[in-house]
């Protein structure tokens, strides 16, 4: 539900101001803790990490923003002590980590000796760019902020958003290309669902003849046509306006500094018309944009091709401004300038991260192989077995073990990420198999259905309709960690570390091709489009559509589960407006990510493989909850610490609809244990969880309440 708001315009000549005054979210301080429900956490490794709203606000159809400015007043809220913001950590193993932990380390002391107040501003914008025919900024408004030395947090109930602008003329390029989407409503269940003011901006998109494109454009290079002849004709049928484009009549044809470029232009010129697109060709034959997330660094801060230039398919599905007012806007041509190399978002560049089209493609040249993957992709399309379609095979391997090479750092084990998918009901346990690292020392500590291994992850991937893993991976392969032997210190160290292959290319002919899964590789570089490797194999043998990286994966704590989480969740459980298409679910998905975190890395190095318009139900769909207010049922913990399994009893004196959520020490959301509907009875549920301190909220739509839980080891 959104909350209240005050939405002004002033006009003086051309100048014009919009004023938002944003309330603060709903918060409990509980033992000395912010509890803030759906806060974002877009702060800088070692800041204090204090929750924010990031909004998304809507401005007149092509607004030029001139300046933003947040004002407010503060007031001591309590004296707490506020953590620090994770280091933001690469899925690798190398001294980058070491370097990324001493800038962490580093950057804590300077903001923990301070007696400035942080954030000392009362919001900043984060990016600025639109959604189709909406023209959108997003602003971060922090409501809390804290004095480290003296540990006072204090609180702004009420921020004032100023957004001033200037209105583009009406016969410039901006003015136009805003007027030809006018009746355009193709993204509005998105736009609706993202912009924080939409009831009060509908007058700014009057529409009398609304229009809802249903353009599905293919780009390859001409001797590839007659390869989507099938495809084509599958599409047609389901009624979309299929156009086949080659990549020799835009390079001939289109304006642009390179092939790059003219093709974004190509989809800018058409945007009207297109709601899917789909590129067809490797690397040398439909190119890339490499973009540069560091201010001037192209090779990153760590100095390896593996960060950075990142190949980024963002780039041609983000159209509402041309590359020299948002990819390239400083004109430099590293494209995607975000960051300086401390994670400070000061960047050069513009990019925005609306998708204005669901875009994917297939990273092959040869016809036999595209026709192939068309064939497959075809079936998928039209299977409704729901019993094959929601099964899942999630494989977690280990990132980090806690204090490895002597680093201080935490462990993290992507078993965490696919317990929370189930945990969460995104993913159905009961039709899952589930994989984790039973080998060596300190191994997974979760039960599983088998041990993690090369030959189980080839015989389970039989008949399963999604696949997710989390591992350590190359452009061929990914793989285990194995903690093998310890030199008596207790350290896990560089050299008692071995690797065992889970999955290679040589691997993928052995993979179920009649049932192929729509495919998640949370694993460095197996997305990337520079050689014929991993991901690009699994899409021609074992996968429906495949999301991976381009180059090293990342991670920031303030959203662990990653884009991987929401992108399952709008694929397989909150449909309603994803409508279960693969390409929709992904762009949601990255939107959800970035509202959270403002973290750009993973927006930049997870692409789609495969076709955006496919359906993983074979059918169009939607979900809608239904809630009951009622009174909000009373629970109970024990045994309160726990070493172990955790049982919670919950008892309702009548059926009603309850969530009971889990949140870290810092407030931060760390899982949903439960979400549905009790009867009028006590009911017993088990958990587990890593070693901390924790806070359970009850709730219904009435009341809430919080239970504070320990976990020893």
């Amino acid at each position: 539900m959104r909350l209240c708001l005050i939405f002004i315009i002033t006009l003086s000549g051309w100048a014009h101001v919009l004023r938002i005054n944003v309330p603060a979210p709903e918060y409990q301080i509980l033992d000395g803790k912010i509890l803030v429900e759906h806060g974002s956490y877009i702060n800088p490794p070692g800041a204090p990490n204090l929750p924010c709203r990031n909004l998304t606000i809507a401005l007149p159809p092509g607004a030029i923003v001139e300046h933003v400015s947040c004002s407010g007043s503060r007031e001591e809220l309590t004296s707490i002590s506020v953590l620090p913001a994770p280091p933001i950590l690469p899925m690798i193993n190398d001294n980058s980590i070491k370097t990324i932990l001493k800038s962490h380390r580093k950057q804590y002391e300077q903001f923990y000796s301070s007696t400035q107040l942080y954030p000392e501003t009362f919001g900043v914008l984060l990016s600025k760019g639109g959604l189709r025919k909406y023209t959108l900024i997003n602003v971060a408004c922090y409501h809390f902020a804290y004095k480290p030395v003296l540990k006072k947090l204090y609180y702004t109930p009420f921020i004032n958003v100023e957004v001033h602008y200037t209105m583009p003329a009406s016969n410039s390029n901006r003015a136009k290309f805003c007027q030809k989407l006018m009746n355009d409503i193709t993204f509005d269940e998105i736009a609706k669902d993202a912009i924080y003011n939409w009831d009060d901006v509908q007058t700014w998109y009057h529409t009398d003849t609304p229009h809802r494109t249903d353009g599905y454009y293919i780009i390859l290079p001409t001797s590839l046509q007659s390869s989507v002849d099938n495809l084509v004709i599958h599409r047609q049928n389901q009624g979309y306006n299929v156009n086949v484009v080659t990549k020799e009549y835009i390079e001939s044809n289109i304006p642009g500094d390179d092939l790059p470029q003219k093709i974004r232009n190509y989809l800018r010129d058409n945007i009207t018309d297109i709601e899917f697109a789909l590129l067809i060709g490797f690397s040398t034959d439909i190119p890339w944009r490499s973009v540069v997330p560091f201010n001037n660094n192209p090779y990153s801060p760590w100095g390896s091709p593996d960060f950075s230039p990142i190949p980024c398919d963002l780039y041609y599905a983000e159209l509402t401004d041309p590359d020299s007012l948002s990819w390239n806007s400083d004109g430099d041509n590293y494209y995607g300038e975000v960051w300086d190399d401390n994670f400070q978002p000061v960047g050069e560049d513009d990019p925005d991260y609306h998708a204005d089209i669901h875009l994917g493609r297939i990273p092959y040249s040869t016809q036999s192989t595209i026709e192939e993957i068309c064939e497959k992709m075809i079936a998928f399309d039209n299977n409704t077995d729901l019993s094959y379609k929601t099964a899942s095979l999630l494989a977690g391997a280990i990132y980090y073990f806690a204090n490895e090479n002597n680093s201080g750092n935490s462990r993290m084990d992507g078993a965490d990420f696919t317990e929370e998918l189930m945990n969460d009901s995104v993913l159905d346990r009961t039709n899952a198999v589930y994989l984790y690292e039973k080998a060596g020392l300190r191994p997974c500590p979760y039960t599983c259905t088998d041990s993690l291994t090369r030959n189980n992850i080839i015989a389970y991937w039989q008949n399963k309709g999604i696949m997710y893993e989390c591992h350590h991976g190359g452009n061929y392969v990914y793989a285990r960690k194995i903690w093998a032997w310890d030199d008596g210190d207790s350290i896990p160290e560089n050299n008692e570390i071995q690797w065992p292959i889970s999955l290679q290319t040589s691997d993928v002919n052995q993979l179920d091709n009649n049932h192929p899964a729509t495919t998640f590789l949370r694993s460095c570089l197996c997305g990337n489009p520079d050689v014929d490797g991993l991901g690009a194999r699994l899409l021609h043998h074992g996968s429906s559509a495949v999301i991976s990286s381009s180059r090293v994966c990342w991670m920031t704590y303030s959203d662990p589960g990653g884009m991987p989480y929401h992108f399952f969740d709008r694929l397989m459980n909150d449909t309603t407006l994803s409508n279960g298409i693969i390409g929709t679910a992904y762009d949601i998905a990255r939107n959800d990510f970035m509202d959270a975190t403002g973290f750009w890395l993973p927006a930049y190095h997870y692409n789609l493989f495969g076709d955006p318009a496919l359906r993983q139900y074979g059918r169009l769909t939607s979900i809608e909850e239904v809630e009951q207010k009622t009174k909000v049922p009373s629970f109970a913990v024990y045994p309160n610490p726990t070493s172990g399994l955790l049982t919670i009893q919950l008892h309702s004196s009548q059926k009603q609809k309850i969530e009971l959520d889990v949140y870290d020490e810092s407030g931060r959301f760390v899982q949903c244990i439960y979400n549905g509907y009790i009867q009028e009875r006590t009911r017993a549920m088990n958990i587990k969880l890593p070693a901390g301190v924790y806070f359970l909220r009850l709730r219904n739509e009435l009341n809430t309440e919080f239970k504070k839980l320990v976990i020893v080891r």
